[in-house]
C-alpha cells in the first residue's frame, strides 16, 4: 500500500529564553493507507509534537513531512460546545469549512444513527456519558470525511472501564470507515490492542527506537479481544522493556 503519512529525517527544537530544547531528532517512519499505527514513548519525548507537525501546526527545522489526503484531528478532550446539541456539535467542522449541504447533513445523521447517538441528537453534551461524548467527538471528526485521523490520547480523560470499551468501539468505527489512523498514547495495552504496528520512541529528543508489527491470534479485530490473545503479553513485555530507561 502507498504511504499516507511519511516523516523523513525530521528534526525540531523549541527555543526559549532558557535555550534550545530538542524535541525530535532525525525521525523517520511512515504509515500506509488504511493502516492503524500507534506511537508510544516516555513522557515528554515529543509524541504530541509529531502530531502537530503532521497537522501543519509546527514546521520541522530539518527533513520533510508528507501527507497524502485530508486530516481529521481528535484531541484528548472532546471540546464539545455545551450550548450546541450533539447534532449541531457534529456539524461544527462542516460549518467552519462552509460545507454544510443537505447531502453532508444526511451523512452526519447516518453516522449518528449508525453509531448509537441518534436518539441523543438533541441532547446537550453534559447529558451524555464520557464515552458517548468521545463518540460524538469522533463523529464530528468523521463528518468532514478525512482520509487520515490523528488521535492525541483521545481516551486518557476516561475512567479505566469506560476507556477500554470506548477504545474498542472507536477502533472498530475507524476500521469500518477504512481510515488511516495514527494514535499517540502512553498506554502500551491500548497501542497493542488497537494497532497494526506500534512505533516505540526514545526519550527526548525522539527517535524511532523500534517498530513492532502486531499479529494476534484472535478471530476478530477487537481491542477487547486482542488482550486475550497469547501473544499480547509478549508484545507488552517487549515494549515495556523498550520504554524502561533503567533496563
Amino acid at each position: 500500500m502507498l504511504p499516507a503519512i511519511m516523516l523523513d529525517n525530521v528534526s525540531l527544537s523549541y527555543h526559549s529564553m532558557d535555550g534550545e530544547t530538542k524535541a525530535v531528532s532525525e525521525l523517520s517512519f511512515s504509515v500506509s493507507e488504511g493502516e492503524f499505527v500507534s506511537v508510544v514513548g516516555p513522557s515528554g519525548c515529543g509524541k504530541s509534537t509529531i502530531l502537530s507537525m503532521l497537522a501543519g501546526l509546527l514546521t520541522p527545522e530539518k527533513g520533510s513531512v508528507t501527507i497524502e489526503g485530508n486530516i481529521g484531528y481528535m484531541l484528548q478532550k472532546d471540546h464539545l460546545l455545551e450550548w450546541r446539541s450533539i447534532r449541531k456539535n457534529a456539524l461544527l467542522g462542516l460549518e467552519i469549512q462552509k460545507k454544510v449541504t443537505k447531502e453532508e447533513e444526511a451523512y452526519v445523521d447516518m453516522l449518528l444513527k449508525q453509531y448509537g447517538l441518534w436518539e441523543f441528537r438533541n441532547h446537550a453534551p453534559s447529558q451524555l456519558s464520557g464515552g458517548m461524548r468521545q463518540r460524538a467527538a469522533l463523529i464530528r471528526t468523521l463528518a468532514v470525511q478525512p482520509d487520515i485521523l490523528l488521535l492525541d490520547e483521545p481516551f486518557s480523560a476516561l475512567d479505566y472501564q469506560t476507556r477500554l470499551s470506548v477504545a474498542d468501539e472507536i477502533g472498530k468505527i475507524i476500521r469500518k470507515e477504512r481510515k488511516t489512523a495514527l494514535l499517540v498514547t502512553h498506554d502500551i495495552s491500548e497501542a497493542i490492542s488497537l494497532s497494526d504496528r506500534v512505533i516505540v520512541l526514545s526519550a527526548r529528543p525522539a527517535t524511532v527506537k523500534n517498530i513492532y508489527e502486531i499479529t494476534l491470534s484472535t478471530e476478530e479485530k477487537s481491542a477487547m479481544k486482542a488482550r486475550e490473545a497469547p501473544e499480547f503479553r509478549e508484545y507488552f513485555n517487549k515494549i515495556w522493556k523498550e520504554l524502561d530507561v533503567h533496563v
